[in-house]
């Protein structure tokens, strides 16, 4: 799982160089919108997040603590850089790199296969792909939509999926990527591609119909009768 792991990282280090690429210090378009650079201080942030959880589990002290409101956490995490200078962030964003992938070479497979400390019932590894290569494929997606680029949103996400299926090879990794990339065809509409994903996800993992009925990702199909009846 380590080496697995690290593969995943490398591969996330090289293809953040799309948003690094358009880092720099230009103002937003308009309020509210994420710059380059905003992306990249959120997502080097939660690496580091997932350094400190890596670690905690592997030595027993202390995990560090994001609160349990997502978008109060993301907002915290706005605040304390949105002044940061483009070179600024784009120095944190390779150091969170570096952090993450030490903490992984320090970790022992039995260490990754401990019990997360924030989240019981998930295994210490899986902090690393959620906060890794996925969340990086997730901001990608939501940088090319807003600029309407829906060909290389697809891609971000398939980009994802991939790696998925060439390091987590295991029925209910694959299907728990096979369902994200479902979701994201739901959200932008493609109704006949999200449930061709959805169908493959439920039939290696059925407990994620239990999700689907309740995911916000799906509101935009909710009552499309093939989706009730995969659901029911």
């Amino acid at each position: 799982m380590r080496e697995r792991l690290l593969a995943t990282v490398a591969a996330s280090r090289e293809r953040e160089h799309e948003l690094v690429a358009m880092c720099d210090d230009s103002p937003p378009p308009e309020p509210g919108v994420w710059t380059a650079k905003d992306h990249l201080a959120h997502l080097a942030a939660w690496r580091m997040y997932a350094t400190g959880v890596l670690d905690a589990g592997r030595t027993g002290g202390q995990a560090p603590q994001m609160t349990d409101e997502i978008d109060a956490a993301n907002a915290h995490i706005y605040e304390a850089n949105k002044d940061k200078t483009a070179d600024q962030v784009k120095a944190e964003a390779r150091a969170s790199y570096d952090s993450l992938e030490a903490a992984i070479a320090a970790c022992s497979e039995e260490d990754l296969n401990k019990p997360h400390p924030r989240s019981p019932s998930a295994l210490l590894w899986q902090v690393v792909p959620g906060n890794g290569h996925a969340h990086l494929g997730q901001h990608l997606w939501f940088w090319h939509a807003e600029k309407d680029d829906e060909e290389a949103a697809e891609a971000a996400m398939h980009w994802v999926y991939d790696l998925d299926r060439a390091e987590f090879p295991e029925p209910k990794s694959i299907a728990a990527s096979t369902y994200n990339l479902g979701c994201f065809y739901s959200r932008i509409g493609r109704a006949d591609e999200a449930l061709f994903r959805f169908k493959q996800a439920f039939e290696l993992d059925p407990s994620l119909k239990d999700l689907a009925k309740t995911d916000p990702d799906l509101d935009r199909m909710r009552n499309h009768p093939e989706l009730v009846a995969l659901i029911a």
